[in-house]
């Protein structure tokens, strides 16, 4: 009787052990597969592409851009990129003199030039031109109209100041050189908020990608791909609330053109979700569609079409070893993508999916954001990238 009892304790901690050997196997193939270990990229229909703004100081570092398909007009959140090292790099040694360069958001219309450019200044009020006085460090961003005044926008922004992350919410006068400071709004669930979507003029969704923000679990949490990510929801009495819980690296976050979707960028499943916004702010799960060796960043929704473009990167263990060296020399050149999704009427089936491009890393490494552009005749594709010193300009072909 005492050896069966052996036996079978020997048995179950060696069925244990080949279960534990056999899940850390596959999560390192994944994980691998996932990061883009060892791949090269080619690049394809990048002809019509081109650099933009290298000898322009102030479009650098522009993480964020979005479009208002009424105007045409581009809107982009660039900044110092030394300064947007302090969030992207938290357990890093970090220089406070950077901190005197506050980010700024561009506007550009379709002309290409340095005089077509304007920065928008930030005020307090709309009768003096009073600077706003806090931290301005933008991650993402979102713009909001509706048609009680269609010319008026709504900017809302993450915005990683020094006291903890927040959304700061601006107004614009289309046309105006200014945007107008509305309020700030912290709380503990935005402890590391990464991209928002505006629902009104005062309400959003906004992705909080991790739990750790330093440290050895940090690290875990990134590299392991753990779903410890959530989005938080913040309606119109002014509380936040998890909206949804256990995404690994909630990302990008955008909504369908009649607001009955909501569109989020999962990088480190990598996956994009499709939720249903309930009546109470809470998101129910209506779609889902995973990749396989491309890790989503950003998400833009093409107006026009209601389709997606999903920006990414191809081989991530190269982004991060990019972003890291580019301000003092670095041969990493991170190939990244632009994919379409299309999405369908049945929602549970996700998107269908298309290659819109891939580049090997020359024409704009650490590319973060793609968005279609059309103003006056001109219809392309507009891309940003967090640490580099320019942006990319695409034709775009829409099959």
């Amino acid at each position: 009787m005492a050896a069966i009892v052996l036996y079978k304790s020997v048995f179950a901690q060696f069925a244990i052990c080949l279960l534990t050997l056999t899940y850390i196997f596959r999560t390192i193939v994944r994980r691998v597969e996932v990061f883009g270990v060892g791949t090269t990229h080619e690049n394809t229909n990048t002809t019509g592409c081109y650099s933009f703004g290298k000898d322009i100081p102030q479009v650098q570092g522009c993480e964020s851009i979005q479009v208002d398909p009424r105007t045409g007009f581009v809107y982009l959140a660039c900044g110092n990129r030394h300064a947007r090292t302090r969030w992207l790099h938290p357990d890093e040694h970090y220089n406070p003199v950077f901190e005197q360069l506050a980010d700024h958001i561009l506007v550009m219309d379709e002309k290409n030039t340095i005089h077509s450019l304007k920065v928008l200044e930030r005020n307090t009020t709309s009768n003096a031109l009073t600077p706003f006085s806090q931290d301005f460090r933008v991650h993402g961003f979102d713009i909001y109209w509706d048609n009680l005044d269609p010319t008026e926008l709504t900017f809302m922004f993450v915005n990683h100041q020094r006291k903890g992350g927040a959304i700061s919410i601006f107004k614009h006068r289309v046309g105006a050189g200014y945007i107008e400071h509305v309020k700030t709004v912290k709380s503990p669930l935005l402890f590391s908020p990464n991209d928002v979507v505006a629902t009104s003029r005062s309400t959003f969704y906004a992705t909080n990608d991790l739990r750790h923000k330093r440290g050895i679990l940090h690290k875990i949490e990134v590299l392991l791909g753990m779903p410890w990510g959530h989005i938080v929801y913040y309606g119109p009495e002014g509380i936040a609330s998890k909206a949804y819980n256990g995404i690994a690296y909630p990302n990008g976050i955008a909504r369908s053109p009649g607001g009955g979707l909501i569109y989020v960028a999962a990088s480190s499943e990598p996956s994009v979700y499709a939720f249903r916004p309930a009546y109470d702010g809470a998101l129910q799960l209506a779609g889902k569609t995973t990749f396989r060796g491309f890790v989503p960043d950003n998400i833009s929704v093409d107006a026009a079409t209601g389709e997606l473009l999903v920006s990414g990167f191809l081989n991530t263990f190269e982004m991060f070893r990019y972003n890291r060296e580019i301000l003092f020399g670095t041969d990493a050149r991170p190939a990244g993508a632009i994919r379409r999704l299309l999405p369908s009427a049945d929602t549970r089936r996700g998107f269908a999916e298309e290659s819109v491009l891939v580049h090997n890393g020359d024409l704009l490494p650490s590319t973060t954001t793609a968005v279609v552009q059309r103003r006056n005749n001109v219809h392309r594709m507009v891309l940003g990238s967090v640490m580099a010193d320019h942006i990319a300009i695409c034709e775009y072909h829409h099959k």
